[in-house]
């Protein structure tokens, strides 16, 4: 048996070397939205993932038969993931984005509901129909 070429330092130990102190923790940058954006897209990510595991599980398709049948079954693995990647990580990062102006109480922030109240009843608008005979 050969031994280990490298060891991986443990994340309480304090002889990290050249890797420094962010090695065995994520280091998040300072800015909020791009923290924002760095934790919704490693979410999205991990979605992806989830659905690219599932799809080749329950085999939609005959997906999973097609691929491992094939010449090159890591190419259509990558364009799959990528895609997934792609779509699912902006769908996440989308839908944080979209809801920094909510409430915890839900629904929308005084400021849209103060646009959206009316000050009188709603009448109807008596509107002349012709016929275009």
């Amino acid at each position: 048996m050969t031994p280990l070429l490298f060891a991986i330092p443990a994340l309480g130990d304090t002889r990290m070397g050249r890797f420094g102190k962010a090695f065995g923790q994520l280091k998040l940058p300072r800015d909020p939205l791009f923290r924002l954006l760095a934790i919704n897209g490693i979410a999205g990510i991990a979605i992806a993932g989830l659905v690219l595991v599932g799809i080749f599980w329950a085999n939609i398709g005959n997906l999973r038969v097609l691929v491992v049948n094939s010449d090159d079954p890591v190419l259509p693995v990558l364009m799959l993931a990528f895609a997934l990647v792609i779509t699912l990580g902006s769908v996440v990062i989308g839908s944080a984005i979209m809801l920094l102006g909510e409430t915890d109480a839900g629904g929308a922030t005084p400021l849209r509901t103060g646009r959206m109240r009316l000050k009188n009843e709603l009448k109807p608008l008596p509107v002349a129909a012709g016929s275009r005979r």
